[in-house]
């Protein structure tokens, strides 16, 4: 019997493609070479430090499958098991995409896989540790969205559904899908033969996955709003979404969609702060193979002799930055959002795949070692910058904690007002290369008031809790406050009455709107 299961165990195994494989194996792999250091150190971010523990209820961001798509981990912020479940997740999605777009070698399967896995936005993902996981499992979704889709006549169906819950999970992930059925359209119109009949059909389809999609997405947001008694969080233009001004807010914003296109791979210092003279000479190789390729692909498959296929191919084209870069058009802000820029990597391999020709082969094989090396080169530059911000981070509050706790009179009953985040000295170094990731005091673990007493609680247990916004403002707004000087000096720790003052900052700063809806999330 056991024989019998194992013979076929291996018959199973034996009719996966070798391609399928090959993005499942370097995906697996690359992912945690890349990310060796995010999986076995926890480095916080200002979110992270309040998110030790947390059921990732953030229907108040539309985002209400991001509880469910989080369960994978326990909601615990273990960096190891995240990591596990994440790099299985996008190894499953290089997978499908390398079936959708119907990749013959495995060699270049493999780039597939191994640049899922290393692009620098998941990295910054992995920065976000706690919810990473979820976002990966958002990203399988979405790929497996549009191979449905593209597999079955009627697989949108079933599709959109998936779409859904990965842009329930983050709205950036509607991009995943929207990407990787533009490149399967556009290779399906250089295919030989193909009537325009066909490839209408096909587009028709990935459109109708896309509308449903976003459809079911925004009428199960509206059905947990209604039931959790919520409204979306005023942030970003969350609250506006769907309504006549963020249409025309989002139409507006179309162009600078292309220029941050062309910004992010052909300027240093351009979109990401982390692209250099040398990543732009890889990409420039990447844009010139592509071409050539889809050149190569129209004389070989004949398709110049078909102009309704060149039309519809042209049409296709000047969609490509958009769809690619359709986070913008959300009001992107974070790097995290940007993982679909990847596509313009994968969509050359697909292309050169299709071609015979062994020079540019060569070329785009040591093109595609490059970026994967840049990649991992700038994603552990980023854990490393983080990671030397927050032992900074620990160090000054360590001493703060001390500092408090030694003032004379000071009393473990007392409350203790602390008004202000850490100061921007805080996190100084001499290492001009860490802002080529961002700039260290925008990422600072601990920004406001508010973050120092997360990173209090939850990651020295140190028992403090933030008084009402009504205490902090009476002792922002006292003299006494006022005629303090800032810390570390003397006098910037005082004791009055029953209460402990500490001023790291001028003033204390108001929560906004939204920081007041999210401490309510439920």
């Amino acid at each position: 019997m056991k024989e019998k299961t194992k013979i076929k165990l291996n018959d199973r195994l034996q009719k996966i493609p070798n391609t399928v494989k090959a993005a499942f194996i370097s995906c697996f792999i690359s992912g945690f070479v890349a990310h060796l250091f995010a999986f076995t150190n926890i480095i916080p971010n200002p979110d992270g430090i309040s998110r030790v523990y947390d059921l990732q209820q953030m229907t108040v961001s539309g985002r209400w499958f991001l509880h469910y798509a989080s369960a994978w981990n326990g909601y615990v912020q273990a960096p190891a098991l995240i990591g596990f479940f994440s790099v299985l997740f996008v190894a499953i999605a290089a997978s499908f995409a390398v079936c959708v777009l119907e990749i013959k070698k495995p060699v270049f399967a493999a780039f597939i896989g191994a640049l899922m896995i290393v692009f620098p936005s998941v990295s910054f993902t992995f920065l976000f540790m706690f919810t990473a996981s979820a976002y990966c499992f958002a990203i399988m979704l979405a790929v497996i969205s549009v191979w449905l889709t593209k597999k079955y006549k009627s697989g949108f169906l079933a599709g959109s559904v998936l779409l859904a819950c990965a842009t329930g999970t983050y709205q950036a992930y509607i991009s995943v899908g929207a990407s990787l059925a533009l490149i399967a359209l556009i290779l399906f119109v250089l295919d030989k033969d193909r009537k325009i009949k066909d490839i209408l059909l096909l587009a028709l389809r990935f459109i109708a996955l896309l509308a449903m999609g976003l459809l079911l997405y925004a009428v199960i947001l509206k059905i947990f709003l209604f039931a959790k008694d919520l409204t979306l969080i005023d942030y970003r233009g969350i609250s506006s979404m769907g309504s006549a001004s963020w249409f025309k807010d989002t139409i507006l914003k179309i162009p600078s969609a292309y220029r941050k296109f062309l910004s992010y791979y052909f300027k240093v210092n351009g979109f990401a702060k982390y692209t250099t003279l040398f990543s732009v000479v890889i990409n420039i190789a990447f844009l010139v193979l592509g071409l050539y390729s889809m050149i190569m692909n129209i004389i070989l498959n004949k398709r110049h002799k078909a102009p309704e296929a060149i039309i519809c191919l042209i049409v296709l084209l000047v969609f490509v930055p958009l769809a690619f870069n359709l986070t913008v058009l959300m009001g992107d802000a974070s790097p995290i959002m940007r993982y679909s820029l990847v596509f313009s990597y994968i969509i050359v391999l697909a292309l050169t795949d299709r071609t015979d020709k062994q020079i540019p082969q060569i070329a785009l094989g040591a093109a595609s070692i490059l970026i994967l090396i840049v990649s991992m080169q700038i994603g552990n530059l980023a854990y490393t910058a983080y990671a030397t911000e927050h032992r900074a981070a620990e160090s000054f509050a360590t001493r703060l904690v001390e500092r408090i706790e030694t003032t004379p009179g000071y009393r473990s009953d007392m409350e203790v007002v602390i008004i202000g985040g850490f100061p921007k000295n805080v996190y100084h170094n001499e290492i001009e290369e860490f802002e080529l990731i961002a700039d260290p005091v925008a990422a600072s673990v601990i920004p406001n008031t508010k973050h120092v007493y997360y990173y209090l609680n939850d990651w020295l247990n140190v028992t403090w809790k933030m008084p009402d916004e009504s205490i902090m403002m009476e002792v922002s707004d006292s003299e006494e406050f006022k005629a303090m000087p800032l810390y570390p000096s003397d006098g910037s720790v005082v004791i009055s009455g029953d209460r402990v003052i500490v001023r790291l900052s001028e003033a204390y700063t108001p929560k906004a709107a939204f920081e007041i809806q999210y401490e309510n999330r439920r």
